[in-house]
């Protein structure tokens, strides 16, 4: 069923004042038709979006979720707005990319190689949703560490990222291989395939259920709480090594080192272009 973005807009009203009475002010509604709204987009969804502390009004986690994608998609509005109104004489270089490798060593060497001149657009998402961008028309090119097709969207190996098991900078020694299984993971989203690419390498069982510390939407929170004591978790390279982490998490190696392709996305028009070509230049 598709989303009622009208009743869309009186929900994010409603988080941006703070509470229905003023939602109403603003939207000039009556409160009792805010709250009607929002109960309908609860009865759509089957799980509520607020709940009550005392006079307070406070977002559930699924509140939470569907309140930062909608900001998520403002902005992308906002952007599209701007872009139209200002009559940008370049097309920017539209890219989705995983957040790994796609902001720890593509964005990098691709801004150092860019012309001034030549805007750029990336987003960072999870591959899933890389894909449903490209298939929309939203983005021209895609980044994934692995490979997604469908009838229109083709994909090629760009490069490679070694994935790594990560731990608290206070934990010195490495964990036994019968220990690992065992670790309190922190896991983010998509984690699955890349836990599973890296146990693979490694040639360890993987357990019937993972015992959990933390969860996060982002990769960067994620490692945050590693650096924090919480527990540990499998990253690519790049990110482990970037300036917020790499003196606050401690990587370790077992003897198989773990190697996974990185993926160009596209349209096969698009993916024989300049655009790709410099892409697949700056991701080596």
């Amino acid at each position: 069923m598709s989303p009622d973005f009208r009743r869309l807009a009186v929900f994010r009203c409603v988080v941006a004042e703070g509470g229905v009475n003023a939602a109403a002010r603003v939207l000039h509604k009556s409160p009792s038709a805010v709250t009607y709204d929002v109960q309908q987009l609860e009865k759509q969804l089957g799980s509520p979006l607020f709940r009550r502390q005392g006079s307070r009004l406070l977002l559930t986690p699924r509140g939470r979720v569907l309140a930062a994608s909608i900001e998520r998609a403002y902005l992308d509005l906002g952007q599209a707005w701007d872009n139209v109104r200002e009559d940008i004489a370049a097309e920017p270089l539209r890219i989705a990319c995983v957040s790994g490798f796609g902001r720890y060593r593509l964005v990098p060497r691709l801004l150092a190689a860019l012309p001034p001149q030549r805007p750029v657009e990336v987003l960072f998402r999870t591959a899933s949703q890389v894909l449903a961008l490209l298939e929309t028309g939203r983005v021209a090119l895609g980044v994934s560490y692995r490979p997604l097709v469908t009838a229109s969207i083709a994909s090629l190996s760009i490069g490679e990222e070694e994935l790594v098991l990560v731990g608290p900078k206070s934990r010195r020694a490495t964990p036994a291989r019968d220990e690992i299984a065992a670790l309190p993971f922190v896991t983010y989203e998509e984690f699955d395939y890349v836990f599973f690419r890296w146990f693979e390498s490694q040639n360890l069982a993987l357990p019937s259920r993972w015992h959990r510390s933390d969860h996060f939407d982002e990769l960067e929170e994620a490692l945050e709480s590693v650096a924090h004591g919480r527990g540990w978790s499998i990253v690519p390279m790049d990110a482990a090594l970037g300036s917020a982490y790499k003196t606050r998490v401690r990587v370790h190696r077992l003897q198989v080192k773990c190697l996974n392709e990185v993926h160009l996305l596209g349209r096969e028009r698009e993916l024989k272009g300049e655009d790709a070509a410099l892409l697949r230049s700056v991701a080596q």
